[in-house]
């Protein structure tokens, strides 16, 4: 059965196993770098919020044996599952003093996501954007993040230039920045998931003149963002008394290495395009591009 089959027929099963007050649709939501991904959303009278259920993994099991009765009953039981979080007060979870405390910066390709970007306020800077989302939690729910779009200004009563200021002054605060050097990070990510390899691991670029380092945030997520934040660069660029170049490898990092040990960004930007193709998921992508910070004049432009 093909996908298109799938959707039709899962939804028609999970419709005959719930309440007739339920409402059963799928949807396809789209994502970063404008992939469009389905998901199925059961909602009751009386919820407030609904919870959107990924069809595409729950399809490729279905491709591995799994049943259409066993891939309808999944759903039911994630569902379920988020059966607490649907009568959160939807004004509780994110208000105008929410957003003003939690909103961040994220950073996206502007190419990828013009789409999105028609729809939700940003800033433009070279072939990038950066979006805003607002970091929210409730017991119910755990933790989450909520993009912010363009009806969210009027509805709260917020205008761009004051969430603008608000992400600038939480991001440093609620996902500080982390310089480390590419082998301790890997050294990290491999006792996180038991490699002993990677725990043991002592890179080639330890012992040559031009180290590799990894631009962050304390949490490892979306911590590309800090590639376009000049205060932050600026220390970076007086620590190793150089300009920089910036090599993002998904929109959680980017690499930085010195301007004075490299001669030709070409030969990074080929570096980077390799990652891109080979190790970073489609939705995780960034940019091809390699760009140079000025030491001098806090400068920002694409080298490569």
């Amino acid at each position: 059965m093909n996908y298109s089959c799938f959707l039709k027929d899962i939804a028609q099963r999970v419709r005959e196993r719930v309440s007739g007050e339920c409402t059963v649709e799928v949807k396809s939501v789209r994502k970063n770098n404008g992939i469009m991904q389905e998901c199925m959303i059961i909602r009751r009278p009386q919820d407030t919020v609904s919870a959107n259920i990924y069809l595409s993994q729950i399809y490729e099991k279905y491709l591995d044996g799994m049943t259409m009765d066993q891939a309808a009953e999944e759903i039911l039981c994630a569902w379920h599952s988020a059966m607490p979080a649907m009568q959160i007060d939807a004004d509780q979870l994110i208000n105008a003093d929410i957003i003003r405390s939690q909103v961040v910066y994220r950073l996206v390709n502007h190419e990828r996501n013009e789409a999105l970007l028609e729809t939700v306020p940003h800033k433009d800077l070279l072939d990038l954007a950066l979006v805003y989302y607002v970091l929210v939690h409730s017991e119910e729910m755990g933790e989450g993040a909520i993009l912010v779009q363009d009806h969210f200004l009027e509805y709260y009563g917020l205008t761009l230039e004051e969430v603008d200021e608000a992400a600038g002054r939480n991001t440093p605060v609620l996902l500080p920045a982390d310089f480390i050097k590419i082998s301790d990070l890997l050294r990290e990510f491999g006792e996180k998931s038991g490699a002993y390899t990677y725990s043991e691991i002592s890179l080639e670029e330890e012992s040559i003149q031009t180290p590799l380092y990894v631009l962050t945030n304390k949490s490892r997520m979306f911590g590309a963002y800090y590639m376009t934040d000049r205060t932050v660069l600026g220390k970076i660029a007086e620590q190793m008394d150089a300009d920089l170049y910036l090599l993002p490898s998904s929109v959680h990092e980017c690499m930085v290495v010195s301007a004075a040990l490299w001669e030709d960004p070409q030969g990074l930007a080929a570096m980077v395009q390799e990652i891109n193709r080979t190790q970073v998921s489609e939705d995780e992508y960034l940019a091809d591009s390699v760009y140079r910070f000025g030491r001098e004049d806090g400068s920002l432009v694409i080298a490569a």
